[in-house]
């Protein structure tokens, strides 16, 4: 995949290099959006659905002390709260 393609419609890619403007973005906001592809394609896994793993995404979640994931992702340690919550959601252990 050359650096100006685009991601496929519907398709989240970990890779930084997905997005042809990441010299455009910060550091951190393309940490942020690699964390964000990462827990929304592990969403999908666990939530059977695109459409039910952007939902889940945005909402407020009961395990995040109400936060949408979304906004916990901020950061790496809230990255690893989000994927502990799926984790547990995968298991029935929430």
């Amino acid at each position: 995949m050359d650096s100006t393609a685009q991601p496929m419609p519907g398709h989240w890619s970990a890779l930084p290099r997905a997005y042809p403007t990441a010299e455009c973005l910060s550091r951190r906001h393309q940490a942020y959006l690699v964390r964000r592809d990462i827990i929304l394609t592990y969403a999908v896994e666990v939530l059977g659905s695109r459409d039910l793993a952007v939902q889940w995404f945005t909402k407020p979640a009961h395990g995040l002390d109400y936060r949408p994931p979304c906004r916990v992702i901020a950061d790496d340690q809230g990255f690893h709260l989000v994927n502990d919550y799926l984790c547990r959601i995968e298991y029935g252990v929430y």
